[in-house]
Parts: C-alpha cells; sequence; structure tokens
C-alpha cells in the first residue's frame, strides 16, 4: 500500500516532490487537489504502474518517472498534451504507447536503462545527455506519429476492400443474369454446361467425380507433404540441439544463444532436459539389452543342455 504522506507538504514553489516516499501508488487524488504544481518528481519509489486517470493531471509540464519498477506506461498519455519533460530512465518498460506520438509540445525524453525492442532504441539513441534527450523526445514523437498514421491508413484499406466486396458480388449476380446456364446430367456421370451468351452457345463437358477426385487429390498430397517436411525438420532439430554438443560444444552455444535471443525461451534448458532424458533412455536401453543377454544367454544354456541329453541318449 501508499505510506500515508502529507502531499502538500512535499510542495515547493511548483515542484511537488513525491521522490524517495516509498510509494507503491500514485495518489492522484491528492496530487490533483495542488492547482499550483506545473512539476511532479515520483523518482525513486516502488512504483510498478502508473493508472491512466493520471491524464487528469492536466497542469503537470514535467513528469519525473524515473528509477521505479514500471514495465509500461498509461495507453492515454498523449492526452497530457502540455507536457513537455518526460524523465522515464531506469525502469523495465519495453514498449511505448502510441499516443506518445501526440505530445508535441514535449522537448525532452529520457529512456536511457529500459529494456527497450530493438526498433525504439534504434530511434530514441543513447539519451547520454541534454541534447540527445531532446533529440529523443523529438524522433520517438515523430516515429510513433508516424506509425499511428500507417496503422490508420491501414485500417482504412482494409475497410475499403470489406466495403468492394459486396459490390462486387452484386455485379457477379447482375452479370449472371445476362447468361442462361442450362445443366445435364449424363449417365456417365458428366456434367454438360451450356452458356448462352448473345445468342451463342457454348459447351463444356466436365467429369464431376474426376474433377472433384482430383482436387481432392492434389489438396491431400500437398497437406500431407508438409506435415511430413514439418515433422522431419522437427525431428532432425531435435536430434542436432541434443547430439551437436558432444562433437561441438561451441558451435551448440551460439545456436541455443541465438535462439534465446530471437524466441525469448529458455532452449538451453530445453536442451539439457532433452540431453538428460536420451541419457536415461540410452542408460534405459543398455540395461534391457544386458537383461535380454542374460535371459538369452540362459535359454541357449537350457537348450544346448536338453539337444545334448537327447544326444546322448539317441547314441547310447
Amino acid at each position: 500500500m501508499t505510506n500515508k504522506i502529507k502531499v502538500k507538504d512535499k510542495l515547493e514553489d511548483d515542484t511537488l516532490d513525491l521522490s524517495f516516499c516509498d510509494l507503491q501508488e500514485v495518489p492522484i487524488r491528492e496530487i490533483a487537489a495542488i492547482k499550483k504544481a506545473t512539476r511532479l518528481d515520483l523518482s525513486n519509489n516502488s512504483l510498478v504502474s502508473i493508472p491512466n486517470t493520471i491524464v487528469s493531471l492536466t497542469s503537470i509540464i514535467k513528469l519525473d518517472l524515473s528509477k521505479n519498477m514500471l514495465t509500461e506506461i498509461p495507453e492515454n498519455i498523449g492526452e497530457m498534451r502540455q507536457l513537455r519533460h518526460l524523465d522515464l530512465y531506469s525502469n523495465q518498460i519495453s514498449r511505448l504507447p502510441l499516443s506518445l506520438g501526440e505530445l508535441k509540445n514535449l522537448k525532452w525524453l529520457d529512456l536511457k536503462d529500459n529494456p527497450l525492442t530493438a526498433a525504439v532504441a534504434s530511434v530514441a539513441g543513447p539519451c547520454s545527455n541534454s541534447s540527445d534527450c531532446q533529440a529523443c523526445a523529438r524522433n520517438i514523437v515523430a516515429y510513433l506519429s508516424q506509425v499511428k498514421q500507417s496503422i490508420e491508413e491501414e485500417k482504412v484499406r482494409r475497410k475499403t476492400a470489406v466495403a468492394e466486396v459486396p459490390v462486387k458480388k452484386e455485379a457477379k449476380k447482375k452479370k449472371k443474369k445476362n447468361v442462361e446456364k442450362i445443366v445435364k446430367v449424363s449417365p456417365a456421370t458428366e456434367v454438360i454446361v451450356a452458356d448462352v451468351k448473345n445468342g451463342e452457345v457454348e459447351h463444356e463437358i466436365i467429369t464431376a467425380k474426376e474433377s472433384h477426385r482430383g482436387f481432392c487429390s492434389v489438396i491431400t498430397r500437398v497437406l500431407l507433404s508438409t506435415v511430413l517436411v514439418t515433422l522431419f525438420l522437427g525431428i532432425l532439430f531435435v536430434a542436432l540441439m541434443i547430439f551437436l554438443p558432444k562433437y561441438d560444444e561451441t558451435l551448440s552455444d551460439i545456436i541455443t544463444n541465438y535462439l534465446e535471443a530471437q524466441t525469448k525461451l529458455p532452449v538451453k534448458y530445453y536442451q539439457e532436459l532433452a540431453i538428460d532424458k536420451k541419457n536415461l533412455i540410452a542408460e534405459e536401453i543398455v540395461i534391457r539389452s544386458n537383461k535380454f543377454i542374460v535371459i538369452g544367454a540362459n535359454y541357449y544354456g537350457k537348450i544346448v543342455g536338453y539337444l545334448s541329453d537327447k544326444f546322448n541318449e539317441y547314441f547310447k
């Protein structure tokens, strides 16, 4: 819970300093009651999230959220259009909301020491000094604004494409009205289609069963081939990950590190589990093989003894 503090006592001139207060929640209501505050310092606390209601603090022009445990910032942060200075240094933020691109008055932004995606980190830059932070604000706002515009354009394109579908269907219906189709089924299961267009008759003979059977056969072969190829590649990959460390441990580490970086999955852990399982199976095979050898040897001895006895009895 948020420590009970007197927010009003933290106001000095136009700065409301709530840093080092061990806050776990932002006291939005208490802050909103202080109309004089235009600079809000929430740094060095234990905040893991910021409520969407922070946009109600319309007088804030400088917001310091550095050195917390934030994983994201509110999706509606773009409504704080008066914001000029935003410090997000040293948090756990990996993505930024598109609405951040609406902060056209933002002149200073610090994003360093956050696990940002590669694309956003590249746009943000190093943020190592005041000049970098100013450039970061310009670049991020422009980048997110462009991304949002591209998304909106794609939505409009898709809506237009969906709207055109009924129009095309209607056009096809009108076209069909001008064409009479006479369909007959012959004893040989052949479908005879006669198209009458402007008084000219065109005939097309289609063997229904053969057409249907051929199409299904092609689809079945394609699906079966895809499944078999996927299964083969999967088995080959698993075998590679299990046996490669035995022959080239360095190459195995390179591959597993790359896969972990790309998939964010504990590939090394899965590899170790698979190797352990392989070793257990190998040990089990050896144990069972030894048992079969012992059993076989016993039966062999009994058979040899039995035949020897019979042989001796026969020649007595």
